[in-house]
Formats: C-alpha cells, structure tokens, sequence
C-alpha cells in the first residue's frame, strides 16, 4: 500500500494564528452572553416601529437589494468547500463572524463546541486514464483518507472475486491499481454465508496488501460520486494515519476502463491525491450573532443553517449548504437594512459538524439550561439546496402562528407558494439540525425547499454530497425568496404575543413484531403470518445507508409497522401488501422530508427490492432489504 507523507504541515495554520488566538474569534465555551437566559447588555426598552411597515421594509430591502448571490459566490469560489476542523472552514468562520458584525448584529462570536485532534485539507489533485488513450476521470476519496505522495502510475487489474481468480492474477498486483465495483451491503438471514463471505473478502483484501498494491479504484454506481469521510476521525493521531489508497470514479469512467479491460487491452492509470494532515487539536466552532430583542430579550428566535461541507476534489459546497449559510446571512442583513427591532432576540447561527452527525447545533443546544431551552420559540434551518422555501411541518396548534408568519411572503412572490402543513407530531429525528432542537422538545423546522414549473434546476440529488456541488448549479431566484421569507417569518414570530407552542411528544412506537402483534390485537387487528411478517434489516444503495423494518399483516392485506434509520423509530402508515403480486406499498413521515412513499417487491431470492420518494414524479432513492427474523 501506499503511504502518504506523515506532514505535520503549518501552511495552513500560519494565517489563522492570530485569528485563533484573538478573544473574538474563540470565547470560553462557558460563557452564556449569547444564550437565551440572559439578556444582551445592548437591549434597552424602547418603542418598535410599525410592525407591517417593517415588513413591507424587508420585503422590499429582500427583493430589490439582495446581496445573496454575491455571498453565496464568495462562499463558494473565495472559500471552497469547508470540512469540519479544516482552513476552510476556519475561513469562513472569521469571515462570517466579521459579515455578521458589518451587518450590525450584536455580540457576533465563535462558541466552541468541540476539538478536533487532526486537520485533514485537499490540495490541487488529478485523476486520468494516460493509456491506452489519455482521459481525465471525475473522482473523489474519503475526508481523511490517504493521498499519495506524488503522482503515482500503474496498470489496472480486476479485482479478483474468488480465490482462485485471486491466484490468477496474483503475480500482477505489485503496483497496480485494482479495480472493483460499489459493494451494496448485503443484509443475509443465512449467517454461514455471510461469515463465509466476510473471511473471502479478508483474504483477498491481505494478499492486495502483502502484493502492494497502489491502491483501490472503485467505481460508482451513477455517475454522481458521493463524498464522505473515513470513520474513526475524532480518534485520529499522526501515528494512526490511514495508509490504504481508495479512490472512487464515476459510473461512465468506470466502464470505460472495464470494457477495456475486457477487450483485453493493458490500462494505465495515474492518480495525484494531495492530502495534508495538521496535528491538532484545532477548536470547533458555530458562528453566532444576533438582533437583541428590545421587550423579551432572553426569548429567541434562531434562524440557521450549517457552514460546514464535504470537501470533494471538485466541490465548492455550494448547496450543502453555501446556499443556507448565504440565506441566513443575507436574512440578518435585510433585518438591520429594515430597520428592525424586534421584540424578542432574532439569533442567527451557522451550524459546524453537521455533515459528522449535527455535532455543533447538539453541542449548542446542549450548551443551554431547561429554562433557556424553554424560551427558545423556534430553530428554523435552511439545508434542503438552492430551491425556495416552500414549506413547514407543524402540529395543529402551531398553524395559525406559522400561516400568519409566512402569509407576507407567500403575497410577495405569488409564483412561489408556501405550504404550512400539518402533521399529528413534530419529528424527534432528521437528518439536519433542527433535529437537536426538536429532541430536547424545542420546535425544530427544516424548511422544505419547492421550485416551480419551467426553472426546476438539476435536484438536490444531483449535487447531494457530490463533484457536482457548485456555483452553477444554484438559482439566484429562490435564494432571493429564501432569504426574504427567513427574515419575514423570523420577525413575525419575534413580534407575536407569545411563543410558539410546544409539542408535547408520543411514547416512541415498539420495534418488536411480536409487541406490535399483541397491541394491534388488542386494537382488533389480527395479525398472519405472511412471507413480508417480521423483521428486515435494509439499505438504501445509494448513498450507501442503512435502516431496519418491521411488519406485521392481516388477513386483507393491511400492514403495520416500523421503520428506523437513526435513533427514533417512525410508524408506518397506508401499508397495503399484495399476497399475489408479492408488492408492497407504505407511507411514513421523514424528520426532514416530510411524508414519504415506499413502494417495493419480494423477489424470488427473498431481497425487497424498492425506492422511496417525497414527490411522486422524483425517481426517488433506491432500497433493498433481508428478512432478519421472523416474526
């Protein structure tokens, strides 16, 4: 295996030095001066001008002034893709704090939420096919994963799948690039099997590295390529560095370097990975600014998105999520330009550790008292793009407050309508920030992000994480309305006579078949055993992720049950299987997306193959699943 050079490099640290060390850039994590206990030293009691005339300001401060753009451009072609612990991400961290503090906003900071014990940046890299034909290959590799030292060129071998293919092309491997496809995890009831097949892969995977390999090629099952990062990174020291090469390509450059293989010419290829690793620890920080409220400014309401990204080779981070971090921005400038003063404290944070896990909104939320917490009216958070903001999910008793919120913007871009819909609960889970906050019981929103016939862009699933996450691909005409309805939506609620109201959650739902049984028995469903009864173990196959299933059936075909991708388990509703046709079709309510539709079918071999989707003209995302149990 390749190794990669062990830097303990200062290029990127000797310019943030100062700025680290400076008070403003990295107060002590325990200071509270920002949290909604407190009040902000600059709030004093005075009178707020007209409430509908602020509105009508930053309507038209929104529309006609914008500045969105111009941030977002910065964002994305001045900073780049900002990795959580990275320069980039500590660039755009000074600079968002110093946007914020030109804005007007007060007590604009860097709260600490974390360290990081090693820094891993991307320097300019290359991938390309030099023969039997010259060609530039689209790829990636995991954050914190190794380079290699230099541009590094061999002959590609198919990976072998047996270890008598293994023995064929053993005397071939020394440095060679080997070649291999996107593995879908198999979920396999017959645990021989999977043993079997696990002590194959380990036997291969050794001779690779005892015949010193340059590395792995790994092509994608599409042609975008997802960008992730190498588990284990929080641990990470110098002395633990990975040293194993992989390196991801698109579908199409993959198959045209296996068609060649198969026609049986010699392919050469070159890869030129420079990855720099800085011993820490590096400090972790969200950037935190805020309008203090003149009447109740210990209650808050926080408008926010995440400023971290992936850092692809070819990324910008542009729409996960350079477009959120613009919007928020850009809704505090239009604030202070209008002239508001609201009642309650408008906080503005941009979220790090997001793409890790929602490390920094936990650490933020986790940062405040019960009684802070319940004076949190509401986090709303910008992360589905670069489309509009088209939606909430609420509860019933949070309508009326959400609807006369966003009824001023919903007016002011007729051609971009709002929808406030109502759900039975708020989501305790989700895949984006407002998660933290709904878990500890603060109304949490994701806001659903629509486009409009003639101007539907590429899809979030386009450049979702992908080498295609960049300024071209974003739309200035819905980041206009974004930023406008954030600050219209956040006004209005700082200005209402109460705080939202909270959602006092359900017991989470059982898991186990058999439990499951036994109360819907009680509720006079009489479960069958049916070839779809019991539990399954599933994953979506692409992006590569994993979740469970639990079904239980009745006589005419109804079915109810569970599905589980993080920590809550979510109800499944409208579930209908098909004996004859051996089908089955499900409802359940995502923490970010909203109301989703499954749909898939029992093959022969026992694998419920299917796909998932928010729109029913999306192609949604594709899944499998092993029966694990029975039930």
């Amino acid at each position: 295996m390749v190794s990669h050079s062990r830097l303990r490099t200062t290029f990127v640290r000797a310019s943030f030095l100062l700025a680290i060390a400076s008070p403003n850039f990295a107060q002590d994590s325990s200071r509270r001066d920002s949290t909604p206990g407190e009040s902000a030293p600059e709030a004093k009691a005075e009178a707020a001008p007209d409430p509908a005339a602020v509105i009508d300001a930053i309507i038209q401060e929104g529309k006609e002034n914008s500045k969105v753009w111009e941030t977002l451009t910065y964002i994305s072609e001045e900073i780049g893709p900002r990795l959580t612990g990275s320069a980039g991400l500590e660039r755009a961290n000074v600079w968002t704090r110093a946007k914020f503090t030109e804005y007007g906003l007060k007590n604009s900071h860097l709260m600490r939420w974390g360290d990081i014990p090693v820094r891993f940046d991307r320097g300019p890299s290359s991938a390309r096919m030099v023969s039997p034909v010259e060609r530039d290959l689209e790829f990636t590799t995991p954050a914190w994963g190794a380079g290699t030292d230099g541009p590094l060129r061999g002959k590609v071998v198919k990976m072998p799948l047996t270890l008598e293919g293994l023995e064929e092309v053993r005397d071939q491997l020394t440095g060679a690039w080997v070649l291999t496809k996107s593995q879908r995890r198999r979920r396999n009831r017959d645990k021989e099997a999977a043993e079997a097949e696990r002590e194959l892969r380990e036997k291969i995977d050794a001779a690779l590295q005892e015949a010193h390999i340059l590395g792995k090629v790994v092509g994608a099952s599409r042609d975008e390529i997802t960008t992730g990062g190498k588990r284990g990174w929080r641990e990470l020291t110098m002395e633990t560095l990975p040293t194993d090469v992989e390196v991801t390509i698109r579908r199409q450059d993959y198959d045209a370097i296996n068609s060649r293989l198969s026609d049986g010419e010699e392919v050469e290829l070159e890869f030129d990975l420079k990855h720099y690793f800085t011993e820490g620890p590096f400090g972790a920080f969200n950037t935190i600014a805020e309008i203090p409220g003149t009447e109740f400014p210990d209650e808050v309401v926080i408008v926010s998105a995440h400023l971290d990204s992936w850092n692809g080779p070819m990324s910008q981070g542009t729409q996960d999520n350079g477009t959120g971090s613009s919007v928020t921005l850009e809704a505090a400038r239009i604030l202070m330009a209008a002239g508001a003063k609201p009642r309650r404290t408008i906080r503005f944070c941009l979220w790090t550790g997001e793409e890790q896990g929602l490390l920094g909104s936990r650490g933020y939320v986790e940062s405040l008292s019960e009684e802070e917490l319940a004076k949190v009216s509401a986090c709303f958070v910008d992360d589905g793009g670069t489309y509009y903001q088209g939606g909430l999910f609420c509860v019933a008793d949070m309508e009326p407050m959400l609807n006369a919120a966003t009824r001023p913007v919903h007016e002011a871009f007729p051609d971009l309508p709002i929808d406030v819909v109502v759900r039975d609960k708020m989501p305790r889970g989700g895949s984006s920030d407002h998660a933290s906050f709904n878990s500890k019981g603060v109304p949490g929103f994701f806001w659903t992000e629509k486009n409009r016939p003639g101007l539907e862009g590429m899809g979030y699933s386009f450049s979702w994480h992908t080498q295609n996450d960049t300024l071209e691909h974003a739309i200035e005409e819905y980041l206009v309305q974004s930023a406008t309805c954030s600050a219209v939506t956040a006004y209005s609620l700082a200005m209402a006579d109460t705080l939202l109201p909270r959602y006092v959650p359900e017991p989470e739902p059982e898991t186990d078949p058999e439990a499951i049984a036994a109360a819907m028995a009680a509720d006079g469903f009489e479960a069958v055993e049916t070839p779809l009864s019991g539990e399954w173990n599933g994953v979506f196959t692409e992006p590569d992720m994993p979740f469970s299933l639990t079904f239980v059936v009745n006589a005419e075909g109804e079915v109810r049950g569970t599905t589980q991708s993080g920590e809550t388990p979510r109800q499944l509703e409208k579930g209908r299987w098909n004996a004859e046709e051996k089908t089955l079709t499900f409802e359940y309510e995502s923490g970010s997306f909203g109301r989703l539709t499954a749909s898939a079918k029992l093959d022969e071999d026992g694998t419920l193959k299917g796909s998932v989707k928010a729109d029913p003209d999306s192609d949604g995302y594709a899944w499998e699943a092993k029966k694990k149990t029975d039930a």
